[in-house]
C-alpha cells in the first residue's frame, strides 16, 4: 500500500512537471500540439517580408535533458549567421519533446537571403 501510494505521488509529480511546457520554453506565436510521450512539431511562423522567396536556411538549437540540464542558443541572430542570411523572410520553430522531459529540443529556423 505504501509503495503504491509513493509511486502514485511520484507519477503525479512528473505529470504535473510536464505541464509546465518544454523546459520553460514560451512559444512566441500561440499554442502548439503537445503530448507527454512524444511531440515533434513545426510551429510559430513569423513572416517578415511577404512576397520575397527565401533561398537560404539557418538553424539555431537548444536542448534539455531530464528537465535539469539545458544548453544551446536558439536566437534568430545565430540562425541567420549559421545560414549566411542577411535578410530574413520568415521564421519557424521546430520542437521535439520526448517522455515528459527526458529529452527536449527547440530550434529556431530562419529562412531568407
Amino acid at each position: 500500500m505504501r509503495i503504491s501510494l509513493m509511486a502514485f505521488v511520484m507519477l503525479s509529480a512528473l505529470t504535473l512537471a510536464a505541464c509546465g511546457g518544454i523546459g520553460g520554453y514560451t512559444q512566441p506565436n500561440g499554442m502548439f500540439a503537445a503530448a507527454n510521450i512524444f511531440t515533434e512539431v513545426k510551429t510559430g511562423t513569423i513572416v517578415l517580408d511577404n512576397g520575397t522567396a527565401a533561398t537560404k536556411e539557418g538553424r539555431s538549437c537548444g536542448s534539455e535533458i531530464l528537465g535539469i540540464i539545458a544548453q544551446g542558443d536558439t536566437t534568430l541572430e545565430t540562425a541567420m549567421k549559421n545560414g549566411g542570411i542577411k535578410k530574413v523572410v520568415y521564421v519557424t520553430h521546430d520542437i521535439k519533446y520526448i517522455l515528459m522531459g527526458l529529452y527536449a529540443e527547440v530550434c529556431t529556423v530562419a529562412r531568407g537571403n
